[in-house]
């Protein structure tokens, strides 16, 4: 990292408000200097700001300004905490993703998707197998601590067809 940021400066900057995202970032401390890269770090899962980012500056001078001026600024409502970094300190990974826009992705639409597919005969036989086993093994269990219990277990139930209708693919009925 140092070869190819020679002259530059980092500033992290960390207890950033939720509400303060990389577009105010870029303009807020583009007072300073030409900023290069600016990394907010992110959730993963849910896509907010953790509240710290690292902002590359094309000169180290501004950058050391950048540390020293907004440190302890107070910015709706926190005190920012900023530092300067030496090139030397940061990471080679620290700026992997900066200047690009963060896609949230949606959980419940991947699970649901997930949840919903239709089962093939393998996978349906293997969760049926799975549950005659629990049941067996329950049952045992009753057996062991001297309970004399029936119940209707999955062995009695018949396992159903599935009811999702899957349609053939257009193309592929038209291709043969």
């Amino acid at each position: 990292l140092d070869k190819d940021y020679k002259g530059m400066g980092v500033v992290y900057v960390g207890h950033i408000p939720k509400s303060f995202q990389e577009n105010e970032m870029k303009q807020f401390f583009g007072q300073f200097g030409d900023i290069l890269k600016l990394r907010l770090s992110r959730s993963k899962k849910t896509a907010e700001s953790k509240g710290y980012a690292f902002i590359l500056f094309e000169d180290e001078d501004v950058a050391k300004i950048a540390a020293d001026t907004m440190n302890n600024y107070i910015l709706c409502g926190r005190v920012l905490k900023c530092q300067f970094i030496p090139m030397n300190k940061v990471h080679k990974d620290t700026f992997k993703g900066a200047n690009r826009t963060f896609k949230k992705i949606d959980w419940q639409r991947k699970h649901k998707k997930v949840h919903n597919k239709v089962k093939t005969v393998e996978e349906h036989q293997k969760t049926v197998k799975r549950l005659l086993n629990k049941d067996e093994k329950r049952r045992r269990r009753f057996a062991a601590l001297g309970i004399d219990y029936q119940f209707p277990g999955y062995s009695l139930t018949a396992p159903k067809k599935s009811s999702k209708i899957v349609f053939e693919d257009i193309a592929s009925t038209e291709e043969e």
